[in-house]
């Protein structure tokens, strides 16, 4: 087995497949901090540029103080809670009861519904694959096979494996599971 095999089998032809559906692509190693302004470090998964885009062109009402603090929001939910699963439950709450933000829209200071993602109009959202994307872990760098982004926001992992290789869910899985310290 080798690495080119799985690129060359799997994850090359699940990019295409992911394009002709209508998602963009860019190659992991443009998305390192010394060639990109989206992120800073290793460590910083989120897209924050195309996220507080994103952000702004569904809710175009939103003040530049609140369009931060839901940005804030949304990166830095592993902060607050020590396991994955419980970082994955908050941000999907996030995403589909939306968030509240307090702003004033001409009526008097009230509750205003942020929405991260459009579910009602889907083009309004970006879609995003990302190969060999390198994150700086807790104890460890990873870098997935491939990374899919809805308007900045890191929402699946592909981990492709070679069709030559005895088990591959099984080592996909794993993989996976050392991603998310759980092995």
């Amino acid at each position: 087995m080798s690495t080119s095999d799985e690129s060359e089998n799997v994850e090359n032809p699940a990019i295409r497949q992911l394009q002709s559906l209508g998602w963009g692509y860019v190659h992991g190693q443009k998305w390192s901090p010394e060639l990109t302004d989206e992120r800073q470090y290793y460590k910083d998964v989120v897209l924050e540029h195309r996220l507080t885009a994103a952000i702004r062109r569904i809710n175009p009402w939103i003040s530049e103080e609140n369009l931060r603090k839901v940005v804030w929001d949304l990166r830095f939910q592993g902060v607050e809670h020590p396991t994955l699963i419980e970082t994955n439950q908050t941000l999907w709450e996030m995403l589909v009861n939306y968030i509240s933000v307090e702003q004033d829209l001409g009526k008097g200071r009230k509750g205003q519904t942020v929405r991260i993602i459009d579910f009602k109009n889907p083009d309004n959202n970006e879609f995003l694959c990302v190969n060999q994307y390198k994150v700086e872990g807790p104890h460890q760098s990873i870098i997935p096979d491939i990374v899919l982004f809805v308007n900045g926001l890191p929402l699946a992992v592909i981990e492709c494996k070679s069709p030559y290789i005895t088990n591959p869910m099984e080592a996909g899985i794993n993989q996976l599971l050392r991603y998310a310290n759980r092995r």
